[in-house]
């Protein structure tokens, strides 16, 4: 960034580390926290007051591109979703589905408001921000819902569950790829920024519960080496394609 760190980037800066450190504190209290009504109450309320801070520094950003690309992993991200609440307090597990659900709003509203925000002719096109917001989320459930079917079917192997879960997310970032590839460059380089950072976060996510299995000495499914592998893959991917966009005329 040939830009110095000041106002709006620095805002969008502090937003998209309060989300990664939000996911990861999450994933951590998730782990070594014993679940109490209490503390996921707790959780709850913290979590739903930084996705309120994230969504106000936005605002203040006034930065299109940054600002676009941290309002993606706010919806992608925030606020994290907190296992066993519904169980230990289903009325604040309604409040906290509806605060997630408001979350989307918000942002999304963020992102149209710094869409609106570019110099015209505008650079970063509508169909690449929607393409990053849902295709993966899209194969997503498509691939939840296929396992879910395969899974009875196969006698315990989990074999094909695993091949179908690698094949539908391969189908969605060889897509995202795709579109990267037909839009202008900017649009392009948000594809590609976000994704490298997804994929870097969730290989990261995966080494790390291959660490903690290994030092309590369970077994580790090869499944989670596979899954670093194709995050790894789809970085390198992403990042050839940001490089040669880079240096393309459009």
């Amino acid at each position: 960034m040939k830009d110095k760190l000041t106002g709006g980037k620095l805002y969008c800066l502090i937003s998209i580390l309060i989300i990664f450190v939000t996911y990861i504190v999450q994933k951590v209290l998730n782990i070594y926290l014993e679940h109490t009504n209490s503390v996921v109450i707790t959780e709850a309320i913290l979590f739903s007051l930084l996705t309120l801070f994230v969504y106000l520094l936005l605002l203040k950003s006034k930065e299109p591109f940054y600002g676009i690309l941290t309002a993606i992993f706010g919806i992608r991200m925030m606020p994290p979703d907190i296992p066993y609440l519904n169980m230990l307090s289903p009325e604040a597990g309604i409040v906290y589905y509806l605060v997630q659900k408001f979350a989307f709003v918000i942002f999304a509203f963020a992102i149209v408001r710094l869409y609106e925000e570019q110099k015209k002719p505008r650079m970063i096109k509508p169909i690449p921000i929607l393409c990053t917001i849902l295709i993966v989320p899209f194969f997503n459930e498509i691939s939840e819902r296929i396992v879910s079917f395969i899974v009875p079917l196969s006698n315990g192997n989990m074999l094909y569950s695993y091949f179908a879960q690698f094949a539908i997310y391969t189908i969605a970032m060889i897509a995202l790829l795709f579109v990267a590839t037909r839009c202008s460059k900017l649009s392009s380089k948000l594809i590609a920024d976000f994704e490298i950072i997804a994929l870097l976060l969730n290989a990261g996510r995966k080494l790390c519960a291959v660490m903690i299995m290994l030092s309590n000495g369970d077994h580790v499914s090869r499944s989670y080496y596979c899954w670093i592998l194709i995050y790894l893959f789809f970085v390198a991917a992403f990042y050839a394609l940001r490089k040669r966009r880079k240096t393309s005329a459009v």
